[in-house]
């Protein structure tokens, strides 16, 4: 079976990551996560990346340079079965950017965002490989 691929961007500001909160009507309900999504066929994965953050933060990335910092298992529903894996990229900035949820073409899919520091990122409200991704990131301060 051809497993499906998926981008997403960690932001990180200072000692924090931007994560958001998936809606109860998706996939990983309830759950804190990245801005990301699927990559469409023939896609490149950082442009994939940069594309899903827009769609669902409305601000534009195409200009930042963002770096690639692993890969990550995605699962089934009910977590029984690897669907296909995430690209990870990290976005590094200075000033903390506020996603507009309410405007972005994709915002539903999130019901709130946080920045977050190491102590505040847990394995039950990420997923165990975000959350060991996000400990590798947060210590290269």
């Amino acid at each position: 079976m051809h497993k499906k691929r998926y981008a997403g961007v960690v932001v990180k500001y200072k000692d924090k990551v931007l994560l958001a909160k998936r809606n109860n009507l998706g996939s990983f309900p309830g759950m804190w996560s990245i801005f990301g999504g699927r990559v469409e066929e023939g896609e490149d994965t950082r442009d994939a990346a940069k594309r899903e953050f827009f769609e669902e933060t409305s601000i534009d990335i195409n200009d930042k340079d963002i770096s690639f910092v692993g890969l990550i298992p995605r699962h089934t529903r009910d977590g029984k079965k690897v669907k296909g894996i995430m690209y990870v990229y990290q976005l590094n900035i200075d000033n903390p950017i506020i996603p507009d949820l309410e405007n972005a073409m994709d915002g539903e899919e999130h019901t709130e965002f946080n920045y977050f520091t190491k102590n505040q990122i847990t394995p039950e409200k990420s997923g165990v490989y975000l959350h060991k991704l996000l400990e590798i990131i947060l210590e290269k301060i």
